[in-house]
């Protein structure tokens, strides 16, 4: 689909994820196309992005630029395969660069570290063989560096379009978003979505508080001139400053409750995931899938290392595991 005068969607498949797709955006240049995010590194994603060009009359031959908002493998994944059969220029943030080349270069080890790190917090992170396989299949890329490392404010020159590199931490440490002022466009790719909460998480130790910058993010992009967003997940819509609203009163109402589970004695982040609901429907903790139930860990781990941040709640370590208890 044409969003805008050569801007086109199209919707990279994400098989066995409910998701279902990532979208990708084709941007016309006088030389070819630069893409926006690029999905996981297989075959069918390449197949739909051949497709794809082919239905405007082009192939990959006419790729110029890839420019990733974050490193997450859906976003990411088939970089290194389109380095290989394209002319293309990877674009990226340093900070996420930085990342996949410190903390990925060998995913078996930084799924360990993964796992020690949420039984320290309570959660025993030993995974069952088939939970494993599918944690490694959501690693589907191919690690290959950026040609050019993007900072906040830079300006990218797209055919007609003048798309402003907007740094939004949070979701990712390097996750931008690309702004179109004269369009009033915001590439959003996952840090505002509807009617999806993006993912904030605590995965590994020295995180700081992500939960923290992605608030600011939000309000960031809530300053910015913006009539239409299009996001990496779900249908492009209007009403930025509607939904970036949703989103802090959403993240407002968890830290209540995580701050209100630690009234009883100082828990650990499971236990206090576990005595949250979860999804719209406020599932138990219990009753969520285990995979689902560490992303659950993580996130409640962001609101509780943001409220340390804001001095509401204290941190002691005992015998190896973190306990966090309200002032």
């Amino acid at each position: 689909m044409e969003m805008l005068p050569g801007i086109h969607q199209l919707r990279l498949p994400m098989a066995g994820n409910r998701l279902r797709h990532v979208n990708g955006y084709l941007i016309e240049r006088g030389d070819g196309y630069a893409l926006v995010d690029c999905g996981w590194d297989t075959a069918d994603v390449l197949e739909t992005l051949r497709a794809e060009l082919h239905r405007l009359g082009s192939g990959l031959d006419d790729l110029r630029a890839l420019i990733v908002t974050h490193f997450h493998s859906d976003h990411y994944g088939l970089a290194g395969t389109l380095k290989r059969l394209a002319p293309v220029r990877l674009l990226m943030h340093r900070l996420d660069w930085l990342f996949l080349r410190t903390n990925l270069v060998d995913p078996s080890r930084a799924a360990a570290g993964a796992a020690a790190w949420l039984e320290r917090n309570g959660w025993p992170g030993s995974l069952s063989m088939e939970e494993q396989r599918t944690v490694e299949n959501f690693r589907r890329f191919t690690l290959v560096a950026p040609d050019q490392e993007l900072e906040d404010g830079e300006v990218l020159e797209v055919g007609r379009y003048a798309l402003r590199v907007v740094w939004t931490p949070g979701h990712s440490q390097g996750h931008i978003c690309l702004y179109e002022p004269e369009q009033r466009v915001l590439l959003s790719g996952d840090h505002v979505l509807d009617p999806i909460t993006p993912h904030v998480g605590v995965m590994r130790p020295d995180m700081g508080d992500p939960l923290g910058a992605y608030l600011a993010s939000l309000r960031k992009v809530a300053a910015l001139g913006v009539d239409l967003v299009l996001p990496a997940h779900g249908e492009p819509f209007a009403g930025l400053g509607r939904r970036v609203d949703e989103l802090l009163a959403h993240h407002r109402e968890r830290a209540a409750a995580a701050r209100e589970a630690l009234s009883r004695e100082p828990a650990t982040a499971a236990d206090v995931a576990a005595r949250l609901g979860w999804t719209r429907r406020h599932t138990p903790f219990g009753e969520l899938a285990r995979l689902e139930q560490r992303m659950a860990v993580a996130e409640t781990l962001a609101h509780l290392e943001s409220l340390r941040a804001s001095g509401q709640v204290t941190r002691t370590t005992l015998h190896g595991r973190r306990y966090y208890e309200g002032r």
